[in-house]
């Protein structure tokens, strides 16, 4: 049982931060496709990472974001779709410990 475990695991998480890899480049492509001033410009660049600037700060903000395909919004979702992964790889692994202690008991 151990292998299929460390298999299931551990294609979870390739594959999560893959797929969040990919949908974080969408989202800087995205961004300076639709703000080329960002790549010849230090103070545009600068207005982008300012702290003051506005970024998406809920769920409901980087999907209504990213159904108005924001680059930020995009690169936001690339993020917490890396976080997710790693929570639900936590949440399979204590399911999978759970139900391998209930095999042994029953």
């Amino acid at each position: 049982m151990n292998e299929w475990v460390d298999t299931a695991i551990s294609t979870l998480l390739r594959v999560g931060v893959l797929l969040s890899i990919t949908v974080i480049a969408v989202g800087l492509v995205m961004t300076f496709v639709h703000h080329p001033e960002y790549v010849s410009s230090p103070a545009s660049l600068g207005e982008l990472t300012a702290a003051r600037g506005h970024y998406p700060n809920t769920i409901v903000g980087v999907v209504d974001d990213v159904r108005h395909f924001r680059g930020q919004a995009i690169v936001m979702a690339g993020l917490l779709l890396l976080i997710a992964t790693a929570i639900t790889a936590a949440v399979l692994l204590i399911l999978l410990i759970g139900f391998a202690i209930g095999m042994e008991g029953g």
